[in-house]
C-alpha cells in the first residue's frame, strides 16, 4: 500500500464518517430487484457493510413518489412508505447497526443508521403526516424525488429529461408550493433536515429563502464541472450555503452519466470549494439506489479511496475530515432539537 493510500486508510479509521444519502436494500420489493438485476446489474450492499467500511452514520431513505414508489403502492402509498421504514429498521437490526433519533445516540467506533424520506408525495396530500413521520423517527425529509408533487417541482425525469414533463410544456409553475412552504416551515419546527436533491433550481431557492435552519442537496455535484440535469447551478450551491448547509458530493458514474472516476469526484469538490468553502461540502453516495459507482469507488468500504482523492486535489486533513463527516454531523445537530 503506497503513503497515500495508507494516509487515506488512517483518516478512513479515525475520522467521523457521515453518508448523508443512502438506501436499504428494502428500496424496493424483492420481485422488482430481481426484475431489475436482469437489466442492469445494480451494486447490492447490505447494511453491515456500514461497519466494515467505518462508516459512522448513514441516513437510510424510503422512497415516496409517485414514480418509483409506485411498487410500494398495491395497499396506499402511506403504507407503502410506512412498510419500507419498517425494512429498514429490520435490516438495521439484523445487520448490528443502530437505528438513531439524535447525533447524540451516534456510539464512537460503531455504525449507525437514520430514517430519511425521498419524495414526500404522502405529506403534499396529507401535511399532518410531517409529524408522524417524525414519530416514525423519519429526520431527513425530501421534498422531491423523480415526480412532481403538493410540495415542488423536479430537476429531472425518471427517463433523464430536465424537469418535468407537465412544466417543461407549461402545463405546471415550477418552484415551492404554498404548501410546500409550510411544510419546510413545519419540519423546521419539529426537527426534520429538509434535503433539496431532485428539487429544481425554482424550488431550491425557494426553500432555501422558506427555510430559518440549514437545508442540504445530498447527492449532487456541479453543472459548471460537467453539465448533468442532476447537479446544481453556482446560484443554488450558494443558496444553499448561505443557510449554513450542505452540498452533498454524489461517488455516481453509469455509462458516461456522473462521474466517471474518484479523480472527477474531486474536481466536483475543489470547484465547489472554491465556490462555497469546503465546510459546505459533504458525501452522499445513494448506496442501494444507483446503478453504478465512479471509477475507483466501491461502496461503503470503499471511502478510503474517496479521502486519497481529495488528498490528491489538495484538501488538507481538517478539510476532508470536514467533507467527510464534521461538516455533517455540525448541521444535523444544528437542524434536530436534541442533537
Amino acid at each position: 500500500m503506497s503513503s497515500a493510500a495508507e494516509q487515506s486508510q488512517r483518516l478512513n479509521d479515525t475520522a467521523l464518517t457521515v453518508d448523508m444519502h443512502t438506501h436499504g436494500l428494502s428500496i424496493m420489493p424483492r420481485w422488482l430487484r430481481a426484475v431489475g438485476g436482469k437489466a442492469i446489474d445494480m451494486p447490492a450492499e447490505p447494511l453491515s457493510k456500514l461497519a466494515q467500511g467505518k462508516v459512522n452514520l448513514a441516513i437510510i431513505t424510503a422512497v415516496g413518489d409517485a414514480a418509483l414508489g409506485t411498487a410500494w403502492r398495491f395497499r396506499s402509498p402511506w403504507s407503502g412508505v410506512k412498510a419500507q421504514l419498517d425494512l429498514a429498521r429490520s435490516e438495521a437490526r439484523a445487520a448490528g447497526v443502530a437505528v438513531v433519533d439524535t447525533t447524540e445516540q451516534i456510539a464512537g467506533g460503531h455504525a449507525a443508521v437514520m430514517l430519511g424520506i425521498e419524495g414526500a408525495d404522502v405529506v403534499g396530500a396529507q401535511p399532518e403526516r410531517l409529524v408522524e413521520l417524525h414519530r416514525l423517527g423519519v429526520r431527513v425529509l425530501g421534498l422531491v424525488h423523480y415526480a412532481d408533487n403538493g410540495l415542488g417541482t423536479i430537476s429531472t425525469s425518471l427517463s433523464g429529461n430536465r424537469g418535468s414533463r407537465a412544466v417543461r410544456a407549461g402545463r405546471y409553475s415550477s418552484g415551492l408550493t404554498a404548501l410546500g412552504k409550510e411544510v419546510v416551515a413545519e419540519a423546521n419546527r419539529l426537527g426534520m433536515l429538509i434535503d433539496l436533491a431532485h428539487a429544481d433550481a425554482a424550488t431550491t431557492l425557494a426553500a432555501c429563502e422558506q427555510t430559518s435552519v440549514p437545508v442540504i442537496s445530498s447527492h449532487t455535484g456541479a453543472s459548471a464541472v460537467q453539465e448533468f440535469p442532476r447537479y446544481i447551478g453556482d446560484e443554488e450551491a450558494r443558496a444553499i450555503a448561505a443557510t449554513g448547509g450542505l452540498i452533498g458530493l454524489w461517488p455516481m458514474g453509469f455509462r458516461r452519466l456522473g462521474m466517471r472516476d474518484v479523480d472527477d469526484f474531486a474536481r466536483h469538490a475543489s470547484y465547489l470549494a472554491e465556490l462555497v468553502g469546503p465546510r459546505h461540502l459533504c458525501i452522499g453516495t445513494d448506496m442501494n439506489g444507483i446503478p453504478g459507482y465512479a471509477q475507483g469507488f466501491d461502496g461503503p468500504t470503499g471511502f478510503p479511496s474517496l479521502i486519497e482523492a481529495l488528498q490528491r486535489a489538495g484538501f488538507d486533513a481538517a478539510e476532508v475530515s470536514g467533507i467527510v463527516g464534521d461538516n455533517a454531523l455540525r448541521v444535523l445537530k444544528t437542524a434536530l432539537p436534541g442533537s
